[in-house]
C-alpha cells in the first residue's frame, strides 16, 4: 500500500477536528525542568521573553480582556509574527487590501474592542505592519491540509513602545525561491518528513501563563511551505532507530487553544514556522521560508531601511512593497 493510500483516509478526521478548540492541557511541558529534559539550545526563558500574548480589551466600560492568541518576536524594536486569523478583528475594514505601508492601529481600529500584546508581563499597544487580504490568508469554518498550504495565515506586528529593546528569535538564511510565491494549485501532494522533526510550539494556551507543547513534524510538500504534526504512524521502525527516535514515538502534537500564531522551534533554537490550526494532536505549521518570502526582499527600494537580519552573516532584510495595494 502506498504512502498516499494510507493518507487518505485520515483527511477527512484533520478536516473535522482542525481549528476546534481542545479542553486539556494534557502534554504540555509547563515549566524550565520539563523543557531541560527535552534537551533543547534553548531556554525556558529565550522562549518566554520572545513570546507574546495577544488579547483583546472591550471598549466598554467594565470589559475584561480575553485571550485570543500568541505571536513571537523577530526583531530587537518590536516585530513580531501572528497568525491573520488572531488578528482578524483589526482587519475587519481592510479585509481585501494587502500592505506593508499602512500601518494599523489595534487599539482603535476596531470600534467594540483594542488589541494589546503581553510581554514579559508588560502591556503594549499593537499595530500590524504587514498583512495580505482576507481571502489570501483565511477561510471560513474547516479546513484541510491542502487548504492550510495554500493559505497565508500570517502578518507581523509590532510592539509599540519607546525606547524598548526587545528579546528576538534570529531567523536563520535561507535559500530565496525555494518557496515558489506563485498560488499552489488545488491538488497538493503530502509526503513524509524524512527525517521527522522534533520541534516545540511556544505559547499561551487557555487558563495557562505560559506553555510549550512538544512532538514531532512528519508531513511536509514538495516546497516546503508547510509541516504537519499528524497522528497517526508513517515510518518503518528500522528507519526511526536508525535516527534514534524510539519506535514507541506517540506521533502528533497537542496545540492548545490560543497557542494560534506561536513559534515553532527545533532542538537548536531555530524557528521552523508559526502553527495556525490544530484539532486532535494534529497540528498544521506554515514554514517560515514562506512567511519570509511572502514579506520580504533582500533588495531595497529606494530610501527603505532593513527591518530584519537573517543569520549568521546578518543579511538585512527589507518589507517588499511591490506587495501593497
Amino acid at each position: 500500500m502506498g504512502f498516499q493510500s494510507i493518507i487518505k483516509p485520515f483527511v477527512l478526521i484533520f478536516v473535522l477536528f482542525s481549528l476546534l478548540p481542545s479542553s486539556t492541557h494534557g502534554g504540555l511541558l509547563t515549566d524550565a525542568r520539563q523543557l531541560q529534559a527535552q534537551g533543547p539550545e534553548f531556554t525556558w526563558d529565550n522562549a518566554r521573553s520572545r513570546s507574546v500574548k495577544i488579547v483583546l480589551q472591550p471598549k466598554a466600560a467594565g470589559g475584561s480582556p480575553a485571550l485570543i492568541g500568541s505571536g513571537f518576536i523577530i526583531s530587537p524594536d518590536g516585530l513580531f509574527v501572528t497568525a491573520y486569523h488572531v488578528m482578524s478583528y483589526c482587519l475587519e475594514n481592510n479585509r481585501g487590501r494587502r500592505s506593508v505601508t499602512a500601518r494599523l492601529d489595534c487599539s482603535s481600529e476596531h470600534p467594540k474592542v483594542a488589541y494589546r500584546a503581553l510581554n514579559n508581563g508588560v502591556e503594549y499597544e499593537i499595530e500590524l505592519v504587514a498583512y495580505l487580504t482576507s481571502a489570501e490568508s483565511t477561510k471560513a469554518g474547516m479546513q484541510s491540509p491542502e487548504e492550510t498550504i495554500q493559505l497565508k495565515d500570517f502578518v507581523i506586528g509590532r510592539l509599540k513602545g519607546a525606547n524598548v529593546r526587545f528579546d528576538y528569535w534570529k531567523l536563520n538564511d535561507f535559500t530565496g525561491g525555494f518557496v515558489d510565491q506563485i498560488p499552489p494549485s488545488a491538488t497538493l501532494e503530502l509526503k513524509p518528513l524524512m527525517p521527522p522533526k522534533k520541534v516545540f510550539i511556544a505559547g499561551y494556551p487557555e487558563g495557562s501563563d505560559f506553555a510549550i507543547a512538544d512532538g514531532f513534524l512528519n508531513l511536509t510538500e514538495d516546497q516546503r511551505r508547510a509541516y504537519f504534526a499528524w497522528n497517526y504512524e508513517i515510518y518503518d521502525p528500522l528507519f526511526l532507530e536508525a535516527h534514534h527516535i524510539p519506535a514507541n514515538t506517540v506521533w502528533g502534537i497537542r496545540v492548545e487553544n490560543h497557542m494560534s500564531g506561536g513559534a515553532v522551534i527545533d532542538k537548536t533554537g531555530t524557528v521552523i514556522g508559526i502553527v495556525v490550526n490544530s484539532g486532535g494532536r494534529a497540528a498544521g505549521v506554515l514554514s517560515i521560508e514562506n512567511f519570509l518570502g511572502t514579506f520580504f526582499s533582500r533588495s531595497p527600494h529606494p530610501g527603505s531601511r532593513p527591518a530584519l537580519s537573517l543569520a549568521p552573516a546578518e543579511i538585512p532584510l527589507y518589507l517588499n512593497q511591490s506587495i501593497s495595494h
